[in-house]
């Protein structure tokens, strides 16, 4: 259509020209000049007549497009499959689309607050700012993204409904792959003395066992050594055995009875949520690896890079043979032969055990000729202690070195021993342990999901009961010329007698052994006593301690240390082990604070685990020894975080006990 303006503008144009030719006739014609202009008069009306029609066509067509997109607008934003809101910084409604009403029961009205609607969603996260979440009402998903309105202090709220995606993306998840290996982690020591037809008969039970336990979970089962079988579930099975029974297959099979009076326990490494099989498999089978190290009895499920743990229920089984013993001793000494300069350390906050460990390795260089430096974290009781008593030898009394001095030792050719303990974030010096390149772990706790890494040598045995039994070990293999003196002797008794609470607990043939060959290398019962003994403050904390202590459970106490106590966390540990001479306590928590937290001391008689109480809060250790450190959360918090674990923990140990008794008497 033609614009109206430019219409006239050309009109005009010819009403000139034609004017200028009449004039023209009119010089030689006014007759004809005349009629000449009338014409022209009539043709300027006609011209402006049409001018103006054109104008109100081009006038009524403008604002009926204008209606159409408007209504055509309104009906657009009313009709997107996504839900559009614009809230103010309290979540008042100033605007909403129709489809948002379509999805919520109740009426939406301006000026009403959009929690009023969706009482969980989280406004805080989204006012204000620009970003995407997703949230869940009942059983419905929800993704938004949300702006800002600028220059408004308005947020403008994209939703849309997901739950269909969310739904295929569940469905994909049930009946996605799930590897497992499953190992008879204690094999040769279950059959051993057995006569031929027992061992058919325990295994056969294995077998039926295992193999009822993959019908009920709709999985295969394959076994492709004597001892060791590759299961494939789903998804949803895996979710079922994590929520549900929690691998109650460990405990069924624990229950089978062997004829030497030595429960059979099982190993699981399971994993799921890689991008292809070789991923998985690897992951599954480093999970069977992590059970294993941690002592077995237990599953290791992997998903997506996160491992939990489930079982972990027995103890550890004391190994018979020692030919691992004599290799890592033959290996430390070659490691050190190639080393220029030598550290030691243990935990933060060191024990007698830790320190026993250490002075048992710094042996070992001394003896090859080399000079060897054992790093603390900070002043404590042990280290106090043994310090005066280094005064007495020469060549210790620059033994002990701050971690700052440690820094200076380490070069690409230093090497590193880290006793009794193998998490980074627990030793002495981690900025040290993060510079080492060659380092070496003697341990006797269970493994955790974290372990040092650039580890030369990994000696991890949680079936001993310290790691000053293990040192012990090392150095009669060692070499058969290496003499102990008094104190070195009797700082490694130290280390047994306090991981063992005076030979109590987690002790094995191979304990007593060890004690033996300090005995005759010179270990001193009344400096070990020495060592032990507190002053009066320490005695007037521990039983500050015990007053404020409660029993949740029966046979399980939890106290809490007093803020003015002075090296609480030595007195907790104390009062811990002290906890458990009292008659039915089985488990004792004690809590004390740290810096930026609270620390936690547990111990156990060994018939609760708390190492995997410990784990749940961010912790570990052994099974009857364990720790945490739980950090920006204050004493009543943690003490109610840790009750509930507690509680859960005694109901499933309940009913995994009423499930074996049912068992066994249904088998009677």
């Amino acid at each position: 259509m033609p614009q109206g303006p430019s219409f006239w503008f050309d009109t005009r144009i010819y009403l000139a020209v034609t004017t200028v030719l009449v004039l023209i006739i009119g010089y030689y014609n006014l007759y004809a000049a005349a009629l000449g202009v009338v014409l022209l008069y009539m043709l300027y009306l006609y011209g402006r007549e049409r001018y103006s029609a054109r104008q109100r066509e081009v006038k009524n067509y403008l604002e009926t497009m204008g209606r159409c997109v408007d209504t055509a607008a309104a009906q657009v934003f009313n009709k997107l499959p996504l839900a559009i809101v614009i809230i103010d910084d309290q979540g008042s409604i100033h605007w909403r689309n129709n489809l948002l009403t379509e999805w919520v029961t109740e009426p939406v009205e301006l000026g009403q607050s959009l929690l009023k609607i969706w009482p969980t969603l989280p406004l805080e996260k989204i006012v204000g700012k620009d970003g995407q979440i997703k949230f869940s009402v009942g059983m419905r998903h929800y993704e938004i993204i949300y702006r800002v309105a600028e220059p408004t202090a308005l947020t403008a709220l994209y939703l849309s409904d997901v739950t269909e995606f969310e739904a295929d993306k569940e469905a994909g998840n049930r009946i996605q792959t799930v590897l497992a290996y499953i190992q008879i982690d204690n094999y040769s020591d279950a059959l051993t003395g057995l006569t031929e037809s027992q061992r058919t008969a325990i295994l056969g039970e294995v077998n039926r066992m295992l193999a009822e336990w993959m019908t009920e979970l709709d999985g295969h089962l394959k076994k492709y050594t004597e001892d060791t079988y590759i299961a494939v579930v789903t998804r949803y099975a895996l979710d079922r055995l994590m929520t549900g029974d929690k691998f109650e297959i460990l405990d069924r099979i624990r229950g089978i009875q062997a004829g030497n009076k030595i429960p059979v326990t099982l190993s699981i490494g399971a994993a799921t949520g890689e991008n292809s099989m070789a991923e998985l498999g690897q992951r599954a089978q480093a999970g069977l690896d992590l059970a294993l190290s941690r002592g077995g009895d237990q599953a290791a499920v992997n998903i997506s890079g996160k491992v939990q743990f489930f079982g972990g229920k027995a103890k550890a089984v004391e190994k018979n043979t020692r030919v691992k013993a004599r290799i890592v001793a033959q290996a430390i000494r070659e490691l050190i032969d190639q080393a220029d300069s030598i550290v030691v350390m243990g935990h933060t906050g060191e024990d007698f055990d830790s320190l026993g460990a250490a002075l048992g390795v710094a042996k070992m260089v001394r003896h090859m000729g080399k000079q060897v430096k054992i790093v603390v974290s900070q002043p404590g009781m042990a280290i106090d202690k043994l310090s005066e008593l280094l005064l007495d030898y020469e060549e210790y009394r620059d033994l002990f070195i701050s971690p700052m001095q440690a820094g200076l030792l380490v070069n690409p050719r230093a090497l590193v021993f880290v006793v009794d303990t193998h998490r980074p974030e627990l030793a002495a010096a981690p900025d040290v342990l993060a510079r080492a390149e060659r380092t070496v772990i003697i341990d006797h706790h269970r493994r955790a999901e974290t372990i040092i890494a650039n580890t030369l040598l990994v000696y991890l045995e949680p079936s001993a009961s310290s790691t000053s039994e293990l040192v012990t070990e090392l150095l009669g293999y060692f070499d058969d010329k290496i003499e102990l003196n008094r104190l070195e002797a009797s700082a490694l008794y130290a280390g047994l007698v306090v991981d063992t609470k005076n030979f109590a607990v987690q002790t094995g043939v191979r304990t007593f052994e060890a004690a033996s060959y300090l005995r005759r290398s010179g270990a001193d019962p009344t400096l070990v006593r020495h060592l032990f003994r507190v002053d009066f403050e320490t005695m007037k904390s521990r039983a500050a301690i015990i007053e404020n202590t409660e029993m949740p459970h029966d046979g399980v106490v939890i106290a809490v240390c007093p803020v003015d106590i002075k090296n609480a966390q030595v007195a907790a540990a104390q009062t811990a082990d002290m906890l458990l001479t009292i008659e039915g306590v089985r488990v004792s928590f004690v809590l004390f604070n740290i810096e930026d937290g609270i620390g936690i001391s547990a111990r156990s008689t060994g018939d609760l685990n708390v190492q995997v109480i410990m784990e749940q809060l961010g912790g570990g250790g052994h099974q009857s020894v364990a720790g945490a450190k739980i950090k920006n959360m204050d004493a009543k918090a943690v003490k109610a975080k840790l009750i509930e674990i507690v509680d859960s923990y005694m109901k499933e140990s309940a009913t995994h006990e009423s499930n074996s008794a049912a068992r066994s008497e249904k088998t009677r």
